[in-house]
């Protein structure tokens, strides 16, 4: 809100003098007004006050975890997380992708520990990323994620240093499961395929607390921009990729008021934590505690609330 104060001008005041003595009254002088005194083209903004009825954690979970486009709940690993790194010399790969695993470890995520895991988290460091994402989206498009076609186009450009895509699914009552893609097959049966192309999974009716399927990530895929992160500390990258491989994630390139390692490369922030916080560590722990066929609704609140506790904790 905006208010423009405006000072106005004092006029002078007229003083008449008398003489007593002769009982008459002498003209007075003639007035003279004093200059204005005027302030203009000054501008004070009031500052903004939260709303109190808007929780800002819960704010910031509903923003940046999007709702499963089949069942409207949060997104996370169901099968075992294992990584791949690819373009840093041997041991900062090696670095990053056992971080991640460390990570995913501490927030109770499932890990792979054989070596021999088939990778559901690529990450790929490159000086070029664009044309990386060029080649993935001619050969496996389906690595993007669901999107709608009037998306393509933004969903195909990299803008930021480091950048997430994820392949999402949806699965039902019956624990039969569909890829969130624009016309799902659904499969996961063994190796066949029950129902048909373009059919959505059908969940429970009559609750409010659940609709009895569950969100799951299947793979996310990883593009680092290697010539926008030159000097940056491995340590600081390494934590930003493992809070960013472990949950989808959506609008990024804005600094957030919740302190997250995800503001050190979003745009407007003036001290972003160079390592993953208290609150960060919260959500995903919330994410991957929650009942998986909660509704959405359930599981941002519990979410929302660990990351609360988190930050009273470390105040």
């Amino acid at each position: 809100m905006k208010r423009t104060l405006l000072l106005a001008g004092l006029a002078a005041m007229q003083i008449g003098a008398g003489v007593a003595a002769a009982k008459q009254t002498e003209p007075a002088p003639a007035s003279k007004a004093a200059p204005a005194a005027t302030v203009s083209g000054v501008t004070v903004n009031a500052p903004q006050k939260e709303n109190p009825l808007v929780d800002p954690t819960t704010q910031f979970v509903r923003q940046h975890l999007p709702d499963s486009a089949f069942s409207g709940q949060l997104a996370r690993f169901r099968d075992e997380v294992c990584v791949k790194v690819v373009g840093l010399p041997p041991e900062f790969d090696a670095f990053i992708a056992k971080h991640l695993i460390d990570v995913a470890a501490e927030v109770h995520a499932p890990i792979a520990r054989a070596a021999t895991c088939t990778p559901n988290v690529n990450v790929v460091f490159t000086p070029n990323p664009q044309a990386q994402l060029d080649d993935i989206a001619k050969r496996k498009d389906v690595l993007l994620g669901f999107h709608f076609l009037a998306q393509t186009k933004k969903l195909t450009t990299v803008d930021r240093p480091i950048q997430a895509w994820y392949v999402t699914r949806t699965r039902d009552t019956t624990g039969n499961s569909w890829l969130e893609v624009a016309n799902p097959c659904p499969a996961n049966v063994g190796d066949t395929y029950v129902g048909s192309c373009g059919d959505r999974p059908m969940g429970r009716a009559g609750s409010r607390l659940g609709n009895d399927m569950s969100a799951e990530v299947v793979h996310s895929l990883i593009l680092a921009d290697t010539n926008k992160l030159a000097g940056v500390k491995i340590e600081m990258v390494a934590d930003y990729i493992a809070v960013l491989a472990l949950a989808k994630w959506q609008g990024l390139d804005r600094c957030n008021a919740t302190p997250t390692i995800l503001n050190r490369m979003a745009d407007g922030c003036d001290d972003p934590p160079d390592a993953a916080t208290p609150q960060d560590l919260a959500l995903l722990t919330g994410l991957y505690s929650v009942e998986a066929r909660e509704s959405g609704s359930q599981q941002r609140a519990t979410i929302a609330s660990a990351m609360r506790k988190a930050g009273e904790d470390h105040r």
